[in-house]
């Protein structure tokens, strides 16, 4: 086996890898967020989700409606005072915490979905 064709077989592994990188991972990552986010439960500690998910992206106040998957928990009347979100590729998981740092309620949002705007937030 010649350089050149030595060159090629390196190329075109490179080339596979790269592909893989921008393809396969990021639906791995979904994947694993999707498992996590399914493992947390009312009342779990901000430490416990931080420890399944990782630090959030986005920090913000809780809207008007209180939700866990897909049902409500109806209006927030106070109990949610802090939300957060976590950005994948195929949408966001959101969890919003009780003033003592309890989760509150979570759900997620689709991609392509308006969700509620957080206001900037620490």
């Amino acid at each position: 086996m010649d350089k050149k064709s030595r060159f090629r077989i390196a190329l075109v592994i490179v080339l596979i890898a790269i592909l893989v990188g921008v393809v396969v991972l990021p639906y791995l990552f979904d994947w694993r967020a999707t498992k996590a986010f399914a493992r947390i439960k009312q009342g779990d500690m901000e430490t416990t989700v931080i420890l399944y998910l990782g630090y959030p992206d986005i920090k913000g106040a809780c809207g008007t409606q209180l939700q866990w998957n897909e049902d409500s928990l109806g209006a927030n009347d106070g109990r949610c005072v802090r939300e957060v979100r976590y950005k994948g590729r195929h949408g966001t998981w959101v969890v919003g915490y009780t003033a003592d740092a309890h989760v509150i309620s979570k759900y997620f949002v689709p991609a392509g979905q308006s969700p509620a705007e957080i206001p900037p937030g620490k």
